[in-house]
């Protein structure tokens, strides 16, 4: 599941949340939350175990690795035990970049093969992609300072550019500049709507109303943009 975004703490994001749960098909899951991309921030770490543990039920555990002495083989067993891998949101390539060199992204591409659900909110979504247009230039441009939406590779679990926060960030404008300079296609999602993956069918939930889903395509240097609601599969 990749969401666009929402407050988690303000329970925005719950009913994609338990529909995350309920896709491990466990009573109570083993929930592991990588807060990578916010420098395991520890408030991040206490709303989560809050809304997965106290009300989903889950068995929550974390993976820090922001200054963390975790071993490479405590990296691997974390993830391969884990019934749902959840990816919070923060600076994108910082968070890839550390996962390259602490040997994540084996553990959760056998974790992937092995059906562990994926999941992540912003960052924690466009890490799963072939790419994402990301605001990782925020955070370490100068207070004040002009920064700018760009292109970050991403892991390439499944297909395309994807987009966080369409309808609260302003992101629409950059992201028909890139779908039309690059000619890939891309997914964006409004905050409290998410694009659930199962065998390579892709299908629209949101949490939030009047949240949706956008495929954008480039054809001729034009680029069309179609909207998707709930329940819908994008036809990718």
């Amino acid at each position: 599941m990749t969401m666009g975004g929402g407050e988690i703490s303000q329970l925005e994001t719950l009913a994609l949340d338990s529909f995350i749960c309920s896709q491990t098909g466990k009573r109570r899951p083993k929930a592991l939350f990588i807060p990578t991309a916010s420098g395991d921030a520890d408030g991040y770490c206490k709303t989560f175990k809050h809304v997965y543990a106290d009300r989903l039920g889950c068995e929550v555990d974390f993976l820090l690795l922001a200054g963390s002495g975790c071993t490479h083989q405590q990296i691997q067993q974390k993830i391969i035990s884990a019934d749902l891998v959840y990816v919070g949101g923060g600076n994108t390539q910082k968070m890839l970049s550390i996962w390259h060199e602490r040997g994540v992204v084996p553990a959760l591409r056998q974790a992937a093969q092995n059906g562990t659900v994926l999941s992540g909110l912003s960052a924690g979504a466009i890490c799963w992609y072939e790419a994402g247009l990301s605001d990782l230039e925020r955070f370490t441009a100068e207070p004040g300072a002009d920064w700018r939406l760009r292109r970050v590779d991403a892991l390439g679990f499944v297909p395309g550019i994807f987009c966080p926060h369409l309808d609260k960030e302003q992101r629409h404008a950059p992201l028909l500049e890139l779908v039309r300079s690059s000619g890939e296609r891309a997914l964006a999602c409004d905050n409290g709507a998410g694009v659930y993956w199962d065998n390579g069918i892709a299908q629209v939930l949101t949490s939030l109303p009047d949240a949706y889903a956008y495929l954008y395509t480039e054809q001729a240097g034009e680029v069309s943009v179609e909207r998707f609601g709930p329940g819908q599969h994008l036809p990718l």
